[in-house]
């Protein structure tokens, strides 16, 4: 099984143990996604965690029926959650454990509560909530993540897409072809995983991600993480790696996990050596088809930006939250971050108006020249 490599960190218990086992079982029973079962989180928090780890939990009958994971962080509560994440929230087995666990969460935060990754339905309960004990509520945008529904044909999928970008793909593969035997597979991490891993973290850190320090190897942190989420979704049987290959040698790939609901694309890359050929995009709509035949969605993850979106038609939009109760603490947070946000917009706003004066004085100059 996948070994991380060792990394300075600060390990919590509070994501493992009988607890977790009680969770992952809501989870099943609920139907929710990877990202909110306690082995994501505790992955997450010996990558990135800071402060202190507390779990909302609510019990009926001494069973567990709702659980949400936040880090108290001086005075200020907040998921777990980071560029890493994709959608966060609570399990819950109905709208009564739900409107519980929100008023367990409201209540935890004196002075600010910063809830992200969230889908609209858990914005409006917390929003209503909130609202309702006379909170401040902001809500901002995280990303229109673009995804692939379960509910199509393949067929039906690629009749939606443009056909000269589909014609111009189909010439690029056979170009690809002319360099060797092209295979795909989609390996599950029962056999051969840390071999598999190690080939996609090279790949993965071959082209322009290195040089941005966004590939995976690049920080110690996010190699421990994605090793870890390897790790422990190989064992719970989520791990999916598709990869593109040529003459066996990998040149494109994907680090993905699954469920009964989905595929979900963590992390992909290519060889830029082979760029005309995009091999990227190959192995991404090798992935969707494969995904689609077995009942399953594509979720892209990220934004949507436009390469994404002409192979998706569909975005999840994520929120953010930031909500400041209806005491002194909690106002005078608010104020401060209102005064902050106008500061930063004084000092825009200054900027331009001395570029406009600079450009009037030169202006002058030139004529008076």
């Amino acid at each position: 099984m996948l070994a991380p490599r060792p990394v300075p960190h600060v390990r919590s218990s509070v994501f493992r143990g009988d607890l977790a086992d009680e969770w992952d079982a809501l989870v099943d029973r609920v139907g929710g996604s990877p990202f909110q079962r306690p082995g994501w989180y505790a992955c997450w928090w010996d990558a990135f965690g800071s402060g202190t780890p507390e779990l909302v939990t609510v019990r009926r009958d001494g069973d567990l029926v709702a659980v949400l994971p936040l880090a108290r962080r001086g005075l200020v509560v907040r998921t777990l959650t980071n560029w890493h994440s994709f959608v966060d929230g609570p399990i819950t087995l109905d709208k009564e454990a739900a409107a519980e666990l929100v008023e367990r969460v409201l209540h935890r935060g004196r002075w600010m509560l910063e809830l992200s990754h969230l889908l609209p339905d858990d914005v409006e309960l917390t929003r209503r909530a909130a609202q309702a004990r006379g909170s401040s509520v902001q809500t901002s945008t995280v990303q229109r993540s673009p995804y692939v529904p379960a509910d199509l044909t393949f067929a039906d999928y690629v009749a939606a897409r443009e056909a000269r970008r589909l014609r111009q793909l189909e010439r690029r593969r056979k170009k690809l072809a002319e360099t060797g035997r092209v295979t795909f597979e989609v390996h599950d991490g029962r056999e051969d995983a840390d071999r598999v891993v190690e080939e996609f973290i090279r790949v993965e850190g071959l082209g322009w991600k290195a040089a941005a320090g966004t590939a995976i190897a690049s920080q110690p942190s996010t190699d421990r993480f994605y090793r870890s989420v390897a790790a422990w979704a190989a064992r719970a049987g989520m791990l999916r790696l598709p990869m593109l290959r040529v003459d066996g040698r990998a040149i494109a790939g994907e680090l993905d996990l699954a469920d009964g609901r989905a595929v979900y694309s963590l992390k992909a890359g290519f060889d830029p050596a082979l760029r005309q050929c995009s091999p990227g995009l190959l192995v991404m709509l090798d992935t969707i088809e494969w995904s689609l035949e077995r009942g399953l969605g594509y979720e892209m993850l990220g934004t949507d930006e436009p390469y994404k979106m002409r192979w998706a038609d569909q975005v999840h939009v994520i929120r953010r939250m930031r909500i400041h109760p209806r005491t002194p603490a909690g106002q005078a947070a608010r104020g401060a971050r209102l005064g902050l946000r106008a500061a930063r917009k004084g000092l825009a706003v200054g900027r331009e108006v001395a570029k406009r004066a600079l450009a009037a004085v030169a202006e002058r100059r030139s004529q008076a020249s």
